[in-house]
């Protein structure tokens, strides 16, 4: 953080004495309605003449003094808890950072050479504590201190910024976590340079990745999360709401689309990219206005008032306005076919209660003499539904991770019954659910009769040279578009942990006296990540109707799965690589 001389000075401390302090300030706790005035929540002030009937809001511009008439409103405060919470600029995150106890009381007591754990951009990151620095207000401004803190970064390879220092000063909101473990100065004065690093190099192992992953979830539903989040709908825009939020919020398997220079239409890329996407991961909220922007530049008017589907737009978009390079290749015999979205088309098998979507895209491939001509980095597979209401299956149980090894167009061939070499290949033994009771391993096939007899119906035909697995290909379930009748809904997985999911609907309500403007909203569904930890044998024996309606959404009226390669997972990107 750098601030300009001549409107602030900084004064450094070698230590701070964190003696008790008296209660002479205060955080507001619930919104107050002074007069014409509204003190939001995570306001700070201080007592007036020592009373705790009077205060003045000394974040706010006007300072007003206000009468404090209930003492459930606010929570006092000392003058060091005061300093460390007045130099977060947000009072959404001063509240927040109260209302974590532990870790306030922790950063409160914080000492030179205490080691702790921060947030740099979006990645975690660990320190020490190198001093502390007061932020001087504008004479008169205020009664109460601002304090930063000063932080030695221990790795390497992040640098402060505009700076060619590993010290940056933080406030209090990008702290993470103080170690319990390793606070001790006396050891902290002790070690050399080389032994830091080698410290360094140990806590940014054992601070565990699971605080780093916590610290980026939390970060997500701050930002992501509640009413008046995501995508705005307006006049039939859920199909399109849901798409663009899918693909977008949280991975960037498309964002080579967003900057290519290679488009047909780069008018349309720019609102995709500046007047969508951006303040969508920046702010965690695209209004209706911005998508109707793009909607108009879809060259159709139908998208600009009428229901549609998500495949419709996503052809539209990219085939026919972008004109980029399609998702995905599929080989049928010599002839290469391009999609953006692949339909599933498979039938009912009596032996498997819930179907899982692996086995229906192996099904489906398999079928019709289908190979994938290369892995693609996103995959959209649509369900075997149609119209409305009908669904060819009640519930299907989503594959998490989606192994594409054997159904490219090179994978090895090997026979199921002896394991060895397939030199033949027949269509129908390799949907005979009996001789694969997993369903089907798309290239095992029988070799060449009489070794394994085959009858004299049986379509068999010979295969060519084999070749030896080089490695597996899999990718990453990151979203699913449900309809139950008309309107389409999304859940999102933001983040690595199992309960990482995000519920999305832009229409989820109105605003009342305001005909047509819809509440979109963005709700955490950690339910989900429980169902889907199950095997599929174990949520066959699962109720659906006995479900929430969340979960029974996501399972009964799944229409479009998304998956990606791993690394355009964001939260992948930001803590693996």
């Amino acid at each position: 953080m750098v601030y300009r001389k001549q409107k602030q000075q900084q004064v450094a401390f070698a230590a701070m004495d964190f003696a008790p302090e008296k209660k002479e300030a205060f955080i507001v706790t619930r919104e107050i309605c002074a007069g014409r005035k509204k003190i939001p929540l995570g306001s700070i002030g201080c007592f007036v003449e020592g009373k705790h009937s009077k205060g003045r809001i000394v974040d706010m511009k006007s300072r007003p003094v206000i009468a404090l008439m209930s003492s459930s409103h606010i929570r006092p405060l000392s003058r060091h808890q005061a300093a460390l919470l007045l130099t977060i600029e947000s009072p959404q995150k001063r509240h927040s950072l109260f209302c974590n106890e532990q870790l306030f009381s922790s950063i409160c007591c914080l000492r030179i050479h205490d080691v702790l754990q921060l947030r740099y951009g979006r990645v975690a990151t660990v320190g020490i504590v190198r001093g502390f620095w007061e932020r001087r207000r504008k004479p008169g401004s205020g009664e109460l201190r601002m304090v930063l803190i000063e932080v030695e970064l221990l790795d390497p390879g992040i640098i402060a910024l505009g700076n060619s220092s590993s010290r940056l000063k933080i406030d209090a909101s990008k702290i993470v976590a103080v170690s319990s473990s390793i606070t001790n100065p006396v050891w902290c004065k002790e070690i050399g340079q080389r032994s830091l690093k080698k410290a360094g190099s140990y806590i940014m192992e054992h601070l565990a990745e699971h605080d780093a992953e916590a610290a980026w979830e939390h970060d997500v539903l701050q930002k992501m999360e509640g009413v008046m989040k995501g995508i705005q709908g307006h006049c039939n825009s859920c199909y399109l709401d849901t798409t663009l939020y899918s693909l977008f919020s949280f991975s960037s398997a498309l964002d080579g689309i967003l900057y290519s220079s290679e488009v047909r239409d780069a008018t349309v890329q720019q609102i995709l990219r500046q007047q969508i996407v951006q303040p969508l991961r920046q702010h965690g909220y695209v209004g209706a206005e911005n998508v109707m922007n793009l909607r108009r530049s879809l060259r159709c008017d139908s998208f600009v008032t009428e229901e549609k589907d998500p495949e419709e737009f996503l052809n539209v978009l990219l085939r026919e306005v972008l004109a980029v390079e399609p998702l995905l290749k599929i080989r049928s015999d010599n002839e290469v076919l391009e999609y953006n979205c692949y339909q599933i088309l498979a039938e009912k098998d009596a032996t498997i209660q819930v179907p899982t979507v692996q086995q229906l895209l192996e099904k489906s491939l398999l079928s019709y003499g289908l190979k994938l001509d290369e892995v693609p980095s996103c995959l959209i597979l649509q369900m075997p539904r149609f119209g409305k209401s009908y669904k060819k299956f009640s519930s299907v149980y989503p594959s998490l991770e989606l192994d594409l090894t054997d159904m490219v167009e090179q994978a090895p061939r090997v026979c199921c019954v002896c394991g060895g070499e397939a030199a033949h290949g027949c269509s129908r033994c390799q949907l005979d659910s009996l001789l694969h009771p997993k369903l089907i391993k798309l290239f095992e096939n029988l070799s060449k009769p009489p070794s394994h007899r085959i009858g004299p119906k049986h379509p068999y035909k010979g295969l060519g040279p084999n070749s030896p697995p080089t490695k597996q290909y899999t990718l990453d379930l990151f979203a699913v578009l449900c309809i139950e009748s008309s309107h389409y809904v999304a859940f999102v997985k933001y983040g690595p942990l199992r309960h990482s999911w995000l519920f999305f609907d832009s229409m989820a309500g109105t605003l009342e006296n305001e005909k047509g403007t819809n509440i979109p909203v963005v709700k955490a569904c950690p339910q989900i990540g429980d169902y889907l930890a199950m095997t599929p044998e174990e949520f066959a024996t699962v109720d659906t109707n006995q479900m929430d309606a969340f979960s029974r959404r996501f399972f009964c009226d799944a229409y479009t799965f998304m998956y990606q390669k791993p690394q355009h997972a964001s939260y992948k990107y930001w803590f693996r690589n």
